[in-house]
């Protein structure tokens, strides 16, 4: 073995080890910490060199020919600035990160949530629950434990770990405090990943001739407090743990059935009624 290759795998394990290491004491869940590694080892693969040497250099070259979506490139920059970071190097440079798209909200209907719900039992019930009526991700009720639970009164609330390592502090209603089981500490399901969240819920939709995504869950949730509040942008957002007001207004949007009602109801808006 010629000595040239020895510091190389040496660089990669450490770099990526330490690296790994940093993030989850920084809060990041092993899924975002992992995506972030198989990010940073296709860019160093694709360069031909270990990751820990990487050059902002290496990385213009992949991002010009990877063809990435917005999203994609808003992510893997993401990505990148953060290891650029942990080994002392600006991998993004000059770069732009593309601002991101605005997307609206796709909310399960409630007649769905309903049918849904009436067909869940156990621990999925549970799951579906915690996104319809807490707002969580499929990640987020994946790691729920017992101790992030807590009762005064007649008041629980739920402590969640969300994206980029924030914690909130969210109400629970009867409805899904009912569904879960406290009796004993630790995990409230064991071995589930956020894959086998989202996926037994979709197959659970599909049996019943429901055709939907996990997230949607947490739409409905938004858009449900949105109308329910009413139509209190700041308690939506508190609630929905947005980081952004702008994020919010997506959900105020599609919850906003009145302005329909509004505009009909303006003079002369509705030949129909006869009204001039």
């Amino acid at each position: 073995m010629s000595n040239d290759v020895i510091p190389k795998s040496g660089i990669l394990d450490v770099h990526i080890a330490g690296f790994e290491k940093e993030q989850l004491a920084y809060g990041f869940s092993r899924n975002t910490v992992g995506a972030r590694i198989r990010c940073i080892k296709a860019i160093a693969r694709r360069a031909g060199v270990a990751p820990g040497q990487l050059t902002a250099e290496a990385v213009l070259t992949y991002l010009a020919n990877a063809g990435l979506g917005t999203w994609s490139r808003r992510t893997y920059l993401n990505h990148l600035s953060a290891f650029g970071k942990h080994i002392g190097v600006d991998l993004v440079g000059a770069i732009r990160k593309p601002p991101a798209p605005r997307s609206i909200p796709d909310p399960l209907s409630e007649q769905d949530l309903a049918t849904l719900i009436a067909a869940a039992r156990g621990r999925v019930r549970a799951w579906v629950l915690l996104g319809a009526y807490c707002g969580l991700r499929a990640h987020e009720t994946a790691k729920i434990a017992a101790e992030d639970m807590s009762r005064e009164g007649d008041e629980v609330t739920l402590r969640v770990l969300g994206k980029g390592g924030r914690t909130d502090v969210l109400p629970v209603p009867p409805i899904v405090v009912t569904a879960l089981d406290l009796s004993r500490p630790g995990p409230l399901w064991v071995g589930i990943t956020p894959y086998r969240v989202s996926r037994t819920v979709a197959l659970l939709a599909s049996r019943q001739g429901i055709g939907m995504r996990y997230h949607q869950l947490r739409h409905r949730y938004g858009t449900a407090v949105y109308r329910s509040s009413g139509r209190d942008l700041l308690l939506t957002q508190r609630l929905m743990r947005h980081s952004s007001p702008a994020t919010t207004a997506g959900y105020a949007a599609v919850a906003d059935d009145q302005m329909h009602v509004i505009a009909r109801a303006l003079p002369g808006a509705d030949p129909a009624s006869g009204e001039s």
